[in-house]
């Protein structure tokens, strides 16, 4: 084999790993939704890495000496006994605000709300997280927080579902669906729902169009007279055989 037919060869076979490399990859719904976890999983192990190490940069030392001093292991358990041991000297330690259970939820909707903006991802992210924890486990201004989240996430999924069926957004979001929805318990197909929703719709009532009435249709005579030209009506005038009988009458012929 010459140089030439080398060349060939060598230039035949690049394309054809480039040809196998540039084939994309057709996946399983299975297998999607595996690699899907697995990316989601690595964007939030990175996520939670970032913020642990500017955690660790700035308040990792501080954290150390804390525990040595106090023997206390948890944030929590360090701060309670310093503000016990301050306390205890007089000194007036400033606590959380005293909010009010509307003020605790206006604060928990503003903070859903960047969330929300965040996209659908971080909602999920969110409500996930805060599943895990617990509602036992969380603030009275967390279960306010979770519960706006967890309500957008369901709306946002179960609105995604309907539109497959053909169901808008202006529908699904009517006043009238939402009422008649509330009635169900949470977990309940919302294809369900709306199938339910649609029997319950009373029925239009279709009038016929004007063609498909049953109208009387008046004998034509052959001739008139003053009298009962001045009774025809519009229609009946505006009908052919009557207008030239009509017209015959008025001028004298038969």
């Amino acid at each position: 084999m010459n140089e030439n037919e080398n060349l060939v060869t060598e230039q035949v076979a690049e394309n054809v790993e480039q040809t196998t490399e540039e084939t994309p990859k057709t996946y399983t719904e299975a297998e999607f939704n595996a690699k899907l976890d697995e990316v989601l999983g690595k964007k939030l192990a990175r996520r939670e890495a970032r913020i642990r190490k500017e955690y660790d940069r700035k308040y990792g030392n501080l954290e150390e000496v804390l525990k040595a001093g106090t023997g206390k292991e948890s944030v929590e358990e360090m701060t309670d006994t310093f503000a016990k041991f301050y306390e205890g000297k007089g000194i007036k330690i400033s606590r959380e605000p005293n909010y009010t259970a509307k003020d605790i939820e206006v604060l928990a909707t503003a903070e859903a709300n960047e969330v929300i903006r965040m996209g659908y991802d971080e909602v999920v992210e969110e409500v996930d997280r805060l599943t895990d924890l617990g509602v036992d486990n969380m603030t009275p201004r967390e279960k306010a927080y979770f519960k706006a989240l967890a309500e957008h996430r369901q709306n946002t999924e179960r609105q995604t579902e309907l539109s497959k069926i053909g169901v808008t957004e202006e529908v699904y979001n009517s006043r009238e669906f939402q009422e008649f929805a509330s009635d169900y318990k949470p977990g309940t197909p919302i294809e369900k729902i709306w199938n339910n929703f649609q029997k319950m719709q009373p029925k239009k009532d279709i009038k016929p169009m004007g063609s498909m009435k049953n109208t009387v249709t008046k004998e034509v005579k052959d001739f008139y007279s003053a009298e009962e030209i001045s009774k025809l009506s519009m229609s009946e005038l505006k009908d052919p055989a009557v207008w030239e009988a009509v017209r015959r009458s008025m001028t004298g012929k038969k």
